[in-house]
């Protein structure tokens, strides 16, 4: 999926809610100028190479620039690092102003709400200034010892560019723990055994893995995924006793079929380990008891195209969220001995334009999150009388959910009498609840640190609709300072996704308020692509309607302005990855409409990855984007395309990124976009384009690892508000 963690979907640094120096609040006057010494633009070499489909030609002028291997490549990612290092070394000021006030904000003390598991207690912590956590545990009762489980830190010691922890399990014997890590950023994970009590590790020797490990019942064998070497397709299940020569490991799994990949997980009861096999729009289930890991894996339900179902076990029963009748979800049961679809049977309906995004299954209750127009919504039903149980919600805006970034944080134990969710809303720094279904008392168990800085009473929340050229209505929603709204409109910072089924949630940003607090109006288009009105809201953004998208984006943008929240010579826009497609369509559309764009590693040359079945992500992505074996949806895919549509006309200021070792979005999109825009385009704004040679797709690791480039994206956008840096 060419998506992004929440780190870096809106990756232009962490909020300063607090008071800001007059001298950092935006001012519109000439005097502000400050001239930018000339610098000599870096110009990629024309190198022309015909693409040839439908009887038809494309001519790439730098395709060149996919090879990592070809020296020219590297120089010229350097050329545009150092050109865009000294166009940015004027606002440096600034840039370390801002710089200093994240650091400030991120690197607090923090720890996890503790979780109970297999008779332990289980925190995730960081300490102050700590790039990375720690996570300790200990005996579920009065007084325990506890002791570190994984000291992230000191296991990413020596590994100074790249170290991001992936999954990590326990045993049952509670002995030993397993755990992934990718040391690139490129999606390619290296599995390690570690036995607790001693911190001696055990197992280090699987390699071209993805992140998804289980353990077995006998806490000696682990299954694992393996990925394909080019594609990074994760196509293999695979089992393995913990401290073997992984050349003695055996294949349980493989599969054959390019567009669907692989993941497994335990099952909340801990019977059973489950294989998810699945692309876009269809999915298949296997399983097979976690203590009788030589059997042979069973299908819960043959894949069928077009249908998609997740599956949960808890009891004698499966569960089962699906869309098999019900395009926005509804969630089933069926008994453990016969758990194909004849035997599902309905708990909780489909609700039309509610998309069941998410469930949870326990011993007495079952929970499902629906997402709309107003965020995401919690549903608790008792078992087995299915009745259902009201629960409070904090805010009429915002997103309550049952579903956490690392579920080892949530509520696990499938005898718990209380749901564990968060609430955040864009002013509410995430909370995290219990909710006790036999009681209905809701307990407050943790508060996000931003909470002790933000203040709530200081901004303003507004909602409202533009209508598209269909006449579809568009959500927006925006928040800005209560004593900064200025005639005419202010600066503004629009950001927008668009695609996989990816709601832009409506929660607390904190990067947002380093803008707010300086004079911008912040705003979240819900464009279409995502599921904020339901499975028809991502329908209408995919495929051979994914020009919705960006049309709905530049509806929100007219109407911003049109009702005085947006300056029209301060507009900006931003959006990362697939995000990133959405800023270089408006791009080419309406490129007047906006003062600058921020596209962070941007999926723009669309016809070519999707042409390229050894891409990573292509031959999975048929179903959201095209297939451009198909000439109607080649068709569609060339008509849009941010870079194949690059013409000589005037473009609006730009700040790009990329990252050398994305196998998500490869650095070579970005590369190539900038240089046929500056073959191209007519203007003289600025265009920078900054690759970080050491970074994945989500950026450098550790809570802190992006600070610098958010601070000199957000240093940027001020400055260009300002009126100082336009050419």
């Amino acid at each position: 999926m060419r998506g992004l963690s929440t780190r870096r979907f809106f990756a232009f640094g962490l909020a300063a809610a607090g008071a800001v120096p007059l001298a950092s609040r935006l001012r519109f006057s000439s005097a502000n100028a400050i001239e930018t010494p000339a610098r000599a633009v870096p110009i990629a070499p024309v190198v022309p190479k015909t693409f040839r489909a439908f009887g038809g030609a494309r001519i790439d002028n730098y395709d060149w620039l996919r090879d990592r291997k070809d020296p020219r490549v590297i120089a010229y990612l350097n050329a545009e690092n150092v050109y865009a290092d000294a166009r940015l070394e004027s606002i440096k000021p600034l840039v370390d102003e801002l710089a200093a006030e994240l650091k400030a904000r991120e690197a607090q003390e923090d720890a996890s709400v503790p979780t109970a598991y297999n008779d332990y207690v289980y925190e995730r912590r960081f300490t102050q200034g700590a790039q990375y956590p720690y996570i300790v545990r200990r005996k579920d009762g009065f007084g325990a010892q506890e002791e570190i489980v994984l000291d992230v830190g000191a296991l990413a010691a020596g590994h100074a560019q790249q170290y991001q922890l992936g999954s990590w399990n326990v045993s049952p014997d509670n002995t030993r723990v397993a755990f992934a890590v990718d040391f690139t950023g490129g999606r390619d994970f290296r599995i390690f055994g570690r036995t607790i009590a001693t911190g001696e590790t055990v197992d280090q020797g699987i390699d071209n893995a993805s992140s998804d490990l289980v353990f077995a019942g006998d806490s000696n064998t682990i299954f694992y995924v393996r990925n394909e070497p080019t594609t990074l397709r994760s196509y293999q299940v695979w089992r393995h006793r913990l401290g073997s020569n992984p050349k003695s490991d055996v294949l349980i799994y493989e599969e054959s079929d390019p567009t669907f990949s692989v993941s497994i997980g335990l099952s909340r009861s801990r019977k059973f380990i489950l294989v998810n096999i699945d692309e876009e729009r269809t999915s298949e289930f296997r399983y097979l008891p976690a203590d009788q890991s030589t059997e042979e894996l069973k299908v819960i339900e043959p894949r069928r195209r077009g249908i998609i179902y997740d599956v949960d076990h808890v009891g004698g029963e499966f569960f089962i969220r699906t869309n098999l009748d019900a395009p926005d979800f509804r969630l089933m049961q069926a008994p453990q001995a016969t758990p194909a679809a004849p035997h599902w049977r309905e708990i909780v309906p489909e609700e039309p334009g509610h998309h069941l995004s998410h469930f949870k299954v326990f011993e007495t209750f079952v929970a499902v999150d629906t997402e709309d127009e107003s965020g995401t919504t919690i549903r608790v039903f008792t078992l087995p009388e299915l009745r259902e149980i009201p629960v409070p919600r904090p805010a009429a805006i915002g997103v309550v959910s049952s579903s956490f970034v690392d579920e080892n944080e949530a509520n696990l134990d499938p005898a718990a009498k209380a749901l564990r969710f968060h609430f955040s809303s864009p002013l509410q720094p995430q909370c995290v609840y219990d909710f006790d279904v036999t009681t209905g008392a809701l307990t407050l168990r943790k508060q996000d640190p931003a909470t002790r800085w933000f203040d709530r009473h200081r901004y303003v929340l507004d909602q409202l609709s533009a209508i598209a050229p269909d006449g579809e209505r568009v959500p927006i929603t925006i928040v800005y300072r209560k004593n900064m709204r200025l005639a005419g409109g202010n600066p503004t910072l629009i950001v927008g996704y668009g695609a996989y089924g990816l709601s832009s949630r409506a929660t607390f940003t904190r990067s947002a308020f380093s803008l707010i607090d300086r004079g911008f109006v912040y705003a979240i288009a819900h464009v279409r692509g995502g599921h904020e009105k339901g499975e028809r809201w991502y329908a209408e953004g995919r495929m051979l309607n994914k020009r919705n998208t960006f049309t709905d984006f530049i509806a929100a943008t007219e109407t911003l302005i049109a009702q005085g929240y947006a300056d029209s010579r301060a507009v900006f826009a931003q959006g990362g990855s697939a995000g990133g497609l959405l800023m270089g369509a408006i791009a080419n559309l309406r490129p007047n409409l906006y003062a600058g764009i921020v596209a962070e590693v941007p999926f723009v040359d669309v016809v070519t990855t999707m042409s390229d079945a050894s891409v990573p992500l292509t031959t999975l992505e048929y179903d959201e984007w095209g297939n451009p074996a198909v000439k109607r949806e080649y068709d569609y895919m060339v008509s849009y395309s941010p870079y194949d549509n690059v013409a000589q006309k005037n473009y609006p200021a730009m700040f790009i990124t990329a990252a050398f070792h994305d196998s998500q979005v490869s650095y070579a999109e970005p590369a190539k976009w900038v240089a046929k825009l500056r073959a191209n385009k007519t203007d003289t704004h600025e265009l920078l384009l900054k690759t970080d040679m050491t970074a994945g797709h989500d950026g450098r690791s550790g809570r802190l690892g992006s600070i610098e480039q958010s601070a000199e994206i957000m240093g940027w956008l001020i400055a260009h508000a300002r009126g100082r840096r336009l050419s």
